[in-house]
């Protein structure tokens, strides 16, 4: 009888769980102090609450050349997808550079970055799943590691 209260709940709504991050409003995104990561913007992604309590999502991130994320944890684990541009993945003190195609799956306590190169022609874009999911905006979507 629970399952099938669960699954009530959790009633596919098209307008919620379909979502085009190559369209849409860009959202800047901050750090937890709430500064501005400049050159970093994103688009939300669909996102839910799975059947283990969880929010579960995907958004899409776009870094001009030269921007970074610093280093920094968060509360789930995420795997990246590189859509678009070069870049360096750092993953516990070891720098990864990706490409196009590329996938990085990171662990949550595993201190990491993702940076830019400074003289590509083109933007770094990222498709980001997150669980837990924190929404693109979201100022405590990372804890920045000193």
């Amino acid at each position: 009888m629970e399952k099938v209260l669960q699954a009530a709940l959790r009633r596919f709504i098209s307008e919620e769980h379909i979502r085009n991050v190559m369209s849409g409003a860009w959202v800047e995104l901050f750090d937890e102090e709430g500064r501005k990561l400049e050159g970093i913007r994103g688009r939300a992604g669909a996102a839910a609450v799975t059947e283990a309590g969880i929010e579960f999502g995907a958004d899409l991130i776009e870094m001009q050349p030269g921007s970074e994320f610093p280093l920094h944890t968060h509360a789930g684990d995420h795997l990246l997808y590189i859509i678009g541009g070069p870049g360096i993945v750092h993953v516990d003190g070891v720098d990864h550079r990706v490409v196009e195609g590329d996938t990085v799956y990171v662990p949550a306590e595993y201190p990491h970055a993702v940076r830019t190169i400074a003289t590509s022609p083109r933007a770094l874009v990222v498709l980001a799943v997150g669980h837990p999911h924190k929404h693109v905006s979201a100022h405590d979507r990372m804890h920045v590691v000193e």
